[in-house]
């Protein structure tokens, strides 16, 4: 189970794969903590370029985003315009995604990683939940 202290604190253990039943802190929760929540749409997303778009949208990224990963590492470490304590940003449907872009969601991993140490030196935290609906969700998390 994840607790709204888990996703409070700054980690470089951020990424999770969950089975979509298992509990979850209800959003008030995470408000309470200062943390924003941000659903991913996996409907939404075919390719690469609907993936960054999608990551754009949610985190509300400036005009300016050039729609590449640099520009999402850069984005992803500024978040002006999202003031908050910590960021979870939660993939639902999640196996949908890995099946269809393997290597997108790998590098979506890399680069939360990259963005989540940054974060971490600050005080802030950031957090990735990979939601499974079936029962072939990896175990456990990095």
């Amino acid at each position: 189970m994840v607790t709204p202290e888990d996703l409070a604190t700054p980690s470089w253990c951020c990424v999770r794969f969950l089975s979509a039943s298992a509990p979850w802190p209800s959003p008030a929760a995470l408000a309470a903590k200062g943390l924003e929540l941000l659903d991913f749409d996996t409907a939404r997303v075919a390719n690469e370029g609907e993936l960054l778009a999608e990551l754009a949208r949610g985190f509300r990224f400036p005009d300016y985003f050039g729609g590449n990963w640099d520009a999402v590492n850069d984005c992803l470490r500024d978040l002006e315009w999202l003031p908050a304590r910590g960021y979870v940003l939660r993939i639902p449907n999640a196996e949908a995604l890995w099946q269809l872009l393997p290597a997108t969601a790998g590098r979506l991993i890399e680069t939360w990683l990259f963005c989540a140490e940054a974060w971490a030196r600050q005080g802030v935290s950031f957090h990735l939940a990979f939601l499974w609906e079936g029962d072939t969700a990896p175990p456990g998390s990095f």
